[in-house]
């Protein structure tokens, strides 16, 4: 398979600098969404790049830790666009709940469901409970627990709930349309509408009674 010539243009000769770790991704995720990931090899990858193995193995250890950046790199954008949401939640804590809730199922559904075969990746990440996927599910309690935080502060969440603790309940009833392994096993097809349904249900039990 012929990698994006743009991934090869940035590889300089000599010893693999921070930029090559990023290459390196690059041409794995190519690789993966085409072949799987399981069949694909680290002299695969050292191929589609014109380098040696040795060579490749002075910017990764081993195999599992280019499937490890690769799984990290991938979540770690949703991350990002969770927090960015997250941060705004002192303009309305239910409504940005609500946003927040839709976009990251949303975002994992296209992981799995719209991204080639790398998606392989991911589902085998979660069910091996991977380092990136327990930061990935950390940093989803941080962003909820940072939105019930400031819905408490404000007085539109229940404030005599324990934070922690309901945080915690809160990822766990989302994980039915966030989870790679429940959204694989359940399908896709009315995410959107299980979605809102679970949110209306976990806003329900947060919202401050009238």
């Amino acid at each position: 398979m012929k990698i994006n010539p743009a991934v090869s243009e940035k590889r300089k000769a000599g010893r693999p600098t921070v930029d090559r770790r990023d290459e390196i991704l690059d041409a794995a995720e190519q690789l993966y969404d085409a072949l799987g990931f399981e069949k694909v090899t680290v002299t695969d990858v050292a191929r589609a790049l014109g380098m040696s193995p040795a060579n490749l193995y002075r910017s990764f250890a081993n195999r599992q830790a280019i499937d490890e950046a690769v799984t990290s790199r991938t979540l770690s954008a949703v991350e990002d666009e969770a927090w960015s949401i997250a941060r705004t939640a002192s303009a309305d804590p239910l409504r940005v709940f609500e946003q927040l809730c839709m976009d990251i199922a949303l975002k994992m559904r296209d992981i799995l469901f719209r991204s080639g075969r790398s998606s392989d990746l991911c589902l085998a990440a979660t069910r091996g409970n991977w380092p990136p996927v327990r930061q990935f599910m950390d940093t989803l309690h941080g962003v909820i627990r940072h939105v019930i935080a400031e819905g408490q502060r404000q007085g539109v969440m229940r404030a005599d709930l324990p934070l922690e603790e309901t945080s915690a309940s809160a990822v766990l009833a989302m994980a039915k349309v966030w989870h790679p392994v429940m959204l694989e096993t359940f399908g896709v097809e009315m995410l959107e509408e299980e979605t809102s349904g679970l949110v209306r249900l976990v806003l329900e039990a947060l919202r401050t009674k009238n």
